[in-house]
C-alpha cells in the first residue's frame, strides 16, 4: 500500500525518513522487516503493528502504548522470552495475524508520540537481534517502502522529507522535460534532473554510447555495455529508469521531420554538439512558446594548458531575439569535432549552471538576476552574467 497517508503525519514520515519499512494495512500501521532472537537463538524477522485511526486521507495520531507482534515470540540474546511479550492473537488482515502484544510503558501516560512509540519497540526487539548478529537492523532503507501513488520516484524521496522541502520541490509536478543531446554535457542534465519531481523527461539521441562518452559522463559503464555499442538515449533511459518512472528514450538525430517528438515538452535542454541541426529545433520551440536553455563548451590546448569557456543561454518566452544572437551559428570551416576537448568535470560543470537556472526559473531557487546569458570562463574562474547591467 502507498505511503502517502504516512507522509502526511510528521512522526510516521520520521519513521520512513530513518529507513523503516512501513505501510498502512487494512487499518493498522504495521512496521515490517524487524530482526528478532527466537527461543533457539536464531535470529528472524517479524513486525509490529498496531491499529490507527484515518481520517479522509490521514492517519491520526494513537500513543496507545500497547503494540502487536507477528512472528514467534521475541526473546533476548539468550533465548528466553522477553517480560513485555503476552500472547494475544490480533488479525491484521487475512493471511496477515500477530500472536503477541507487547506492552511496555515508560510513563503513566505512555509515549509521546508514535514516532517513540515505534522506535522503542524496535529497538527493545531487535537490540537483541544485534546481539548475536550485528548486521541485522530494523531500518533497511528506502529500498523496502512503498512510495506515494502520484510519485515519479521508483523508491522514496528522503532527502526531500529530511530537509522539509516537500512543498518547494512540489514546483516541478506537472512538467515534461526533454533533453537533447546525451554526450557528456547532456547526461549530467539528466542526472540533476532525474532526482526531481517533474513528471516525464524524453531522451533524444541517435548516437550510440562509445568509450569516449563513458569518460565524460556521470557513473561508470561496464565493459559489456561499451561492446554492445547501445544507443545513448536507450541506455541512459535504462539505467535512470532505476530511479525515475517517467524516463523514455527517442532513439533518434532530430530534424524537421520528427520534430513532432518534441510535442507535450513544457522545457528543454539543448546540449547536442551539431549548430546546425540546432536550428531548426529552436525555431519550433520559439513557435510553439517552449522555453529552452542551449549548453556550450569551448576548450582549447595553449602551451600546454586548457583554457576555455562554459556557455548557458537560456530561451524564454517574450525575450528570445536577445538569446538567440548569443547561440553561436553553424561554422562548418571551423568543426574540428576530432579535437573536441572535452573533460567530465567541465562537462558537470556546464550540466549544473544549466539545471540551476532552470531550477530558477521554475521558482525553486531564488533568482534576483533573470539572466539569459551566462559564461564561465576556466582561466578566471569568473561567472558572468552578461544581462547584468
Amino acid at each position: 500500500m502507498s505511503s502517502a497517508l504516512l507522509v502526511r503525519d510528521a512522526d510516521l514520515s520520521r519513521l520512513l525518513d530513518d529507513g523503516y519499512d512501513v505501510v498502512v494495512q487494512a487499518g493498522h500501521l504495521v512496521v515490517r522487516h524487524i530482526p528478532y532472537v527466537t527461543g533457539t537463538r536464531a535470529v528472524e524477522y517479524g513486525f509490529l503493528a498496531y491499529p490507527v485511526t484515518v481520517n479522509g486521507d490521514r492517519v491520526v495520531s494513537d500513543t496507545d502504548h500497547r503494540i502487536w507482534f507477528g512472528g514467534s515470540a521475541p526473546c533476548d540474546e539468550h533465548g528466553r522470552r522477553l517480560p513485555m511479550v503476552n500472547d494475544e492473537v490480533r488479525v491484521i488482515a487475512d493471511g496477515v495475524h500477530a500472536a503477541f502484544m507487547l506492552s511496555s510503558k515508560p510513563t503513566p501516560s505512555g509515549y509521546p508520540d508514535q514516532y517513540a512509540k515505534v522506535t522503542a519497540y524496535a529497538r527493545m526487539i531487535s537490540d537483541q537481534a544485534q546481539a548475536l548478529d550485528p548486521a541485522v537492523t530494523a531500518t533497511p532503507g528506502a529500498a523496502w517502502q512503498d512510495v506515494e501513488d502520484d510519485s515519479p520516484f521508483v523508491y522514496r524521496d528522503t532527502a526531500t522529507s529530511r530537509a522539509g522541502l516537500a512543498a518547494v520541490h512540489r514546483r516541478f509536478r506537472g512538467h515534461h522535460i526533454a533533453i537533447i543531446g546525451l554526450g557528456g554535457t547532456g547526461s549530467y542534465i539528466l542526472d540533476q534532473v532525474t532526482k526531481t519531481e517533474v513528471d516525464s523527461i524524453l531522451l533524444v539521441d541517435g548516437d550510440r554510447l562509445a568509450n569516449h562518452n563513458a569518460f565524460r559522463a556521470p557513473g561508470a559503464a561496464s565493459l559489456e555495455a561499451l561492446r554492445e555499442r547501445p544507443n545513448k538515449a536507450a541506455y541512459y533511459a535504462s539505467l535512470y529508469s532505476q530511479m525515475h518512472r517517467g524516463i523514455t528514450a527517442y532513439e533518434n538525430y532530430l530534424d524537421e521531420d520528427n520534430l513532432e517528438v518534441l510535442s507535450g515538452a513544457t522545457f528543454v535542454f539543448l546540449a547536442s554538439d551539431d549548430a546546425l541541426s540546432k536550428q531548426p529545433i529552436m525555431d519550433r520551440l520559439e513557435a510553439s512558446d517552449v522555453p529552452f536553455i542551449d549548453v556550450g563548451l569551448g576548450v582549447e590546448e595553449i602551451d600546454g594548458k586548457l583554457t576555455g569557456l562554459l556557455r548557458v543561454s537560456t530561451s524564454l518566452p517574450g525575450r528570445r531575439a536577445q538569446t538567440r544572437r548569443r547561440i553561436p551559428a553553424p561554422a562548418p570551416e571551423r568543426d574540428d569535432y576530432g579535437r573536441n576537448i572535452q573533460t567530465a568535470d567541465l562537462n558537470a560543470l556546464n550540466a549544473l549552471l544549466a539545471v540551476a537556472r532552470w531550477k530558477r526559473y521554475l521558482g525553486v531557487y531564488a533568482d534576483a538576476t533573470d539572466e539569459t546569458f551566462a559564461t564561465y570562463s576556466l582561466i578566471t574562474n569568473e561567472i558572468a552574467n552578461e544581462d547584468l547591467p
